[in-house]
């Protein structure tokens, strides 16, 4: 068994700001800092902190970004030997902009993330098996995302989808996964209906559902968790933690229940695991030096 990310690879280019400036207006930030990022990346590093064997597909550059990118991926011992590098696109950018509250703003520069295509998709015939989970999310080309779903449905390899950055348009094979996981604002996007309470969210889960998920996830951050299975409909409220930045929270509760699941965990179980180590991660700056071990996760979770 194991985890098995198809996704982006990023370097993270941080600003600190007291608010985010509006359009036209100029803001001076109180510092700005570089990390390792992208969606794929942040989750292969969450599920290899939490105990999962953790391999990594993606597309990185031919330059100094590069090794930056995948330094915690490497020190964590996640498996990179399928990476492959682009002569022709720079290492996929991210710049952030993290207000006091923890609230963040971002826009992201594709980069190598574009070049992803046929080649990694070749390695993840080569490496996915019937016993891992495939994890993937939409800042790599959407025909990639497509076929890989459906390479895993072939050999009956579990998929879960983070769908970010959320869009309107959706393919419907999307849906057709085990686990679709948005946040609040891109399950509104997704779905074109208006996210206001948990009823609404749990709304929103169904919906998921009825289009093909086994699971449908919608995370509300800091107001918890919602899920519909064909047995139900569910919530978990959010943990009260001192949060100063919530920049890869999402990413931390992706990468936690993928790693769960892989253990064997409940998915209830799974879903309580990730909600707390999303809420951990917010107690630290940064996306990816943020994320918990498993045995942190464990000896601070809240008994139930």
């Amino acid at each position: 068994m194991g985890v098995v990310v198809l996704g982006s690879i990023n370097l993270d280019l941080i600003a600190r700001i007291k608010r985010v400036p509006k359009a036209g207006e100029t803001g001076l930030a109180d510092t700005m800092t570089t990390s390792p990022g992208g969606k794929g990346a942040n989750q292969a590093l969450a599920a290899r902190r939490m105990g999962a064997a953790t391999t990594m597909l993606g597309m990185i550059g031919e330059d100094a970004f590069a090794m930056q990118a995948l330094k915690y991926l490497r020190q964590d011992g996640v498996d990179l030997s399928r990476i492959g590098v682009s002569r022709e696109q720079p290492t996929g950018l991210a710049m952030i902009v993290v207000e006091e509250s923890g609230q963040n703003a971002i826009t992201v520069v594709p980069g190598a993330n574009r070049a992803v295509g046929q080649d990694v998709l070749a390695d993840l015939t080569a490496v996915l098996s019937p016993k891992d989970l495939l994890v993937l999310q939409l800042e790599i080309p959407f025909d990639v995302v497509e076929e890989a779903i459906s390479i895993a449905r072939k050999i009956q390899a579990r998929v879960l989808l983070d769908p970010a950055p959320a869009s309107e348009r959706l393919p419907k094979s999307f849906f057709r996964v085990d686990v679709i996981m948005p946040n609040q604002f891109e399950a509104e996007t997704i779905l074109g209906s208006e996210i206001t309470d948990v009823r609404s969210a749990k709304a929103a889960a169904r919906q998921l559902t009825s289009r093909g998920a086994e699971v449908g996830i919608v995370k509300l951050g800091e107001n918890g968790v919602v899920w519909a299975t064909g047995r139900g409909l569910f919530y978990l409220p959010g943990e009260q933690v001192e949060s100063v930045d919530a920049v890869g929270a999402g990413d931390a509760f992706a990468g936690a229940l993928a790693a769960r699941l892989d253990a064997g965990d409940p998915l209830a179980d799974a879903i309580r695991v990730a909600n707390h180590a999303a809420a951990v991660s917010t107690t630290k700056h940064g996306a990816q030096p943020s994320f918990a071990t498993w045995e942190e996760v464990r000896q601070s979770q809240p008994q139930s």
